[in-house]
């Protein structure tokens, strides 16, 4: 991987660092307080969105973070926005807390580490795309780390961490920045409610 598409990676993930700043607003504010916050950020970038898909306009700045596959679709903020009201509306904050963060950290993670140390490309035959164990492996590691922090369960950190690791490494078509924060949050919410009734 080249000094230019590291810094490429670097840039596109900084986006996500919104997630820490979504987290701190809910920790101190109202679950509406953040949603509404959430929202106002889903409404200006579907409408950054329609005029860079429907008009060809280009933000400055802006059109240079799409990657290819998103030219001609929506960007992965829009769905990054959507995967986090999910989360906040459906589960527990620290649940939701630990979803979201999990989608920016461990994918960034995955991203980095897998562009510039992947050499073993073993999901080919079972995924059909050329994801790597080790950007995999430490995706894992960094969730579940993420996990811990939040939740300090290590049973539900490392269920959360699984299907967040899970479901970066078997989407092609459908955007991680969704599929993330909803199945480890969904995974984690149900595991945590089962192990309250063991």
């Amino acid at each position: 991987m080249s000094s230019g598409e590291i810094l490429f990676e670097i840039l596109r993930k900084s986006v996500h660092l919104v997630s820490i700043l979504i987290v701190l607003i809910y920790e101190f504010l109202e679950k509406e307080a953040v949603l509404w916050v959430l929202m106002l950020f889903l409404v200006i970038v579907l409408v950054l969105d329609y005029f860079r898909l429907e008009h060809g306009v280009k933000i400055p700045f802006f059109h240079t973070m799409y990657r290819e596959k998103e030219e001609c679709r929506l960007g992965g903020h829009i769905y990054f926005a959507l995967g986090s009201v999910a989360v906040i509306c459906l589960f527990s904050r620290e649940i939701a807390y630990a979803a979201i963060l999990m989608t920016t950290f461990g994918d960034m993670t995955a991203a980095l580490i897998g562009k510039s140390y992947g050499k073993r490309r073993v999901f080919h035959e079972i995924f059909n795309n050329d994801k790597s164990l080790e950007g995999s492996v430490s995706e894992f590691i960094v969730d579940f780390l993420v996990g811990l922090l939040i939740i300090g369960n290590p049973a539900v950190s490392l269920i959360m961490a699984f299907f967040a690791t899970l479901s970066e490494t078997a989407v092609n078509h459908i955007d991680d920045n969704l599929v993330i924060p909803i199945f480890s949050g969904f995974f984690g919410q149900v595991t945590f409610i089962l192990l309250a009734y063991l």
